[in-house]
């Protein structure tokens, strides 16, 4: 069985952890998006029917109406 670590010797050592932990977790968080905005690209070019575009077209308005929202408070 693996022995639980103990902790760090000094407040800095835990600090400069913490920092390491967040950047992998920047890091992931983007790749993810990153992947999902190419599977809707692909998506888009390739699979989409037409139907489907028109409620993506309807999606990405309301989502534009949202964020324009957001931006003017």
């Amino acid at each position: 069985m693996k022995e639980k670590r103990k902790g760090y010797n000094s407040s800095k050592a835990q600090v400069e952890a913490n920092k390491r932990y967040l950047s992998q977790e920047e890091k992931r968080k983007n790749k993810y998006r990153n992947d999902r905005k190419s599977l809707c690209k692909k998506f888009l070019r390739e699979d989409a029917t037409l139907e489907e575009i028109t409620d993506i077209e309807k999606i990405i308005e309301e989502r534009k109406r949202i964020l324009k929202q957001k931006e003017d408070n």
